[in-house]
């Protein structure tokens, strides 16, 4: 692990909570096995939905790094 000090520390803590909040907001939307349709993300696989996909076999939640950064 890096050695960072106190203020890097709290500004990288900072940006990981703005984005798990953005995650938490509308997950199937950071979400790299996402589908959109009239404008809304959703799993591919019927009747799921977060949090169930992180613990049920199949697709698992992977969040879209590219998708998170962008939205900034």
């Amino acid at each position: 692990m890096t050695d960072y000090t106190r203020p890097e520390r709290a500004t990288e803590i900072k940006l990981a909570r703005r984005q798990l909040a953005k995650i938490h907001r509308d997950p199937c939307a950071y979400c790299t096995h996402r589908e959109e349709a009239f404008g809304k993300a959703a799993c591919p696989t019927f009747g799921r939905i977060w949090p169930r996909c992180m613990t049920t076999p199949g697709l698992a939640f992977e969040p879209d790094h590219e998708k998170l950064q962008g939205d900034a």
